[in-house]
């Protein structure tokens, strides 16, 4: 991984950083681990870029830096039977999320909206401990088959 990695004029540049099949994941069976993603240019808080969403990492989160809507559209390579969504919201949930589907990349289809509820408020107490902390998550069904899930967050910010 260590090295120099060569970047022409309009070129493409994949750098390793880990070996992503040997993550465990919170959810097995998750469709959108590691793959390519287009995202709405909504500034981040340093280190928690969009790419954090699908990268097999529990410890890392997307964390725009406002409470304007942002995006992610997930490419998922082919058409895939949907049944849910996991999100770790990290440090600051959003206030609600809403999840689109398509097969084009063009035309989506609202299959889930809903507001955040707070799974993990503040306690005073786990705050002092030393361990690993799971954080705000929302686990949510649908049923769709598509190849470009789009996920939307309002609200929430540090």
């Amino acid at each position: 991984m260590a090295g120099l990695y060569p970047l022409s004029v309009n070129g493409t540049l994949v750098v390793p950083t880990r070996r992503p099949d040997t993550n465990i994941t919170v959810i097995p069976g998750n469709l959108a681990q590691c793959k390519p993603i287009i995202a709405s240019n909504q500034t981040t808080f340093p280190g928690q870029y969009p790419v954090a969403a699908v990268d097999s990492s529990n410890g890392t989160a997307w964390q725009p830096s406002s409470s304007s809507p942002a995006y992610i559209v997930v490419d998922l390579e082919s058409q895939q039977p949907l049944s849910g969504v996991h999100i770790n919201w990290g440090e600051a949930p959003a206030q609600s999320f809403q999840i689109q589907v398509s097969n084009d990349s063009v035309s989506f289809t609202t299959v889930l909206e809903t507001e955040v509820q707070i799974s993990a408020p503040y306690n005073e107490t786990l705050a002092v401990e030393v361990e690993i902390q799971i954080g705000n998550v929302t686990t949510a069904s649908l049923n769709a088959t598509a190849r470009y899930p789009f996920f939307q967050r309002f609200g929430g910010s540090l």
